[in-house]
This record gives C-alpha cells, structure tokens and sequence, in this order.
C-alpha cells in the first residue's frame, strides 16, 4: 500500500467524536443527503460543500450553515472532512474520487460510480492504494420490502427461481434533461439504463446473482439526447434464471411503475 500524495495526510478515525462529511455537488440530489445528514445529526456533521455554480453553491451555505468553497481541491485545502460525498455529474466521478482518495478521505459517490468501466476499475484501485474506502450510494438496498425479499431468496423459500421481470415506466420530460448540459451526455450522464434505472440493475445482481449474458435493445424514440430514453433487456443468471429488465423513461405523464417479479417453482412475489 503507497502512502497518499499531496500535501495530505491520512488520519485515524477518533472514537467518540462526530463523522465529518463534505459535499461536492450542490444540485438536485444534494437535498437528499442533507436531509440524512440532518437526520444523524448525533453521529455525523456537515464540515463543508463545494460548487463551481455560485448560485448553488450559496443555496446549500444558506442551508446547512456550512463553509462553501468553489471547487474540490478548495475544499480539500480548506476544510478537514472524514468521507467526502460526491454527487457531481456522472462523468465526474472517476477523477474526483481518485484525488480525495489521495487526499486520504473515504469517499462516497451518488450513481452510477462512473460512466465508463475502465474508470470504476480506477476508482476502486485508488481507494485501495489509500487505504481508504468506496461507497457507492444504493440506497434501495435498505428498502424494508427489498431486504425482505432478499431474506426470502437466501432462505430459498422460492425454490428453483426461473424467471425475474423488472419493469421501470418513469417520466423524464425534456425540460429535465434541458435543466442542466451535461445531463442526456455518454461523457457526463449515461442513458435510462445506467442513470434512472442504475439501483434496478444493482438489484438483479444482488438479488439473484451473477447475470451470464445479456441481450439488449436500446432507443433513443422521443427525447431530444444523445442516450437511449428506452431499452429492454434480456438477461440469464449463472444459476440458469432467465429474465428481462424493461426501461423508459418516456411514460406519459408520469412515472407509472418501478417493480420486481420473481418467480420460483415453489414461490412467487412481485
């Protein structure tokens, strides 16, 4: 294991006192993650944000009383967090990640982890050098009805599962993807699939395993991008389950359904 680079070094956690978080990112899912901050407020604390759009960025100061800074590496310099949160665009991820990793801090990223594989590979062997860790934010894990779920398939309580459908009928309008530049981009955003539909596709892995090959067609029928708006695959498991995972994000006029269906010989659940 190296050492970081940089003027950084890496701290022991300290028993007994709060986890200090800092956000880089301060758009439309930072909410989310001051909410739960908030809502931990015993345990953790916000120590700084960072924004390169100024009105953004003095929206989250406003917010959570925090320090803001107008870049990562202002951050990194002028604030002292534990684990530094990024919910930046996709396409961001990579290089970010790498750089709080030599700084020393944990990082958490918001989905998907990155828009190329190569990159994800990266991140994971950055942290790994560091000696610090990499969470991928899949919050639809803790979902009370999806870790019952997951119980029942552990405990096979489905017997032999032959098939699994999900389905993901969500709206997206164009002024959505208008709201900013670098959504609806291969560079920056990723399509249905590896956005909107990215926690879905988590969860045919954690719920059934392993895939061993898929079969895809992908569309972009009514939204003015560069990605695909709809596409359906066809998947088999290593275990021999076959299934399909079904997207859209052109459903009129909003979302509509986002489901699981599995099916076993000796159970069914959807």
């Amino acid at each position: 294991m190296r050492e970081p680079t940089g003027l950084f070094v890496r701290k022991p956690g300290i028993p007994g006192r709060k986890i200090r978080f800092a956000l880089v990112g301060c758009g439309r899912i930072s909410a989310n993650h001051f909410e739960a901050l908030a809502a931990h407020a015993d345990a953790a604390e916000l120590v700084g944000v960072a924004d390169i759009d100024p009105a953004a960025l003095e929206r989250a100061m406003a917010r959570t009383r925090a320090p803001g800074f107008p870049s990562l590496e202002a951050l990194l310099l002028g604030s002292d967090p534990d684990i530094v949160i990024l919910a930046t665009p996709s396409g961001l991820h990579a290089q970010q990640a790498i750089r709080v990793a030599e700084s020393g801090r944990h990082v958490m990223t918001e989905k998907p982890m990155a828009t190329r594989w190569q990159d994800g590979k990266a991140m994971v062997q950055a942290c790994d050098e560091a000696g610090v860790h990499l969470f991928v934010v899949k919050q639809n894990r803790r979902n009370p009805t999806l870790q019952l779920l997951k119980r029942a398939v552990a405990a096979r309580r489905f017997g032999k599962i032959c098939m699994v459908t999900v389905n993901v009928f969500w709206s997206r309008p164009q002024t959505y993807y208008d709201s900013a530049a670098w959504r609806g981009t291969w560079e920056f955003d990723g399509g249905a699939f590896m956005n909107q539909a990215s926690h879905y596709v988590d969860m045919l892995d954690w719920l059934i395993g392993p895939v061993e090959s898929v079969q895809a067609y992908t569309a972009t029928l009514v939204r003015n991008i560069e990605v695909e708006d709809t596409g359906v695959l066809a998947l088999r498991w290593r275990a021999g389950t076959l299934g399909s995972l079904n997207v859209t994000m052109v459903t009129y006029p909003k979302n509509l359904e986002g489901s699981i269906t599995v099916l076993g010989d000796k159970g069914t659940a959807r």
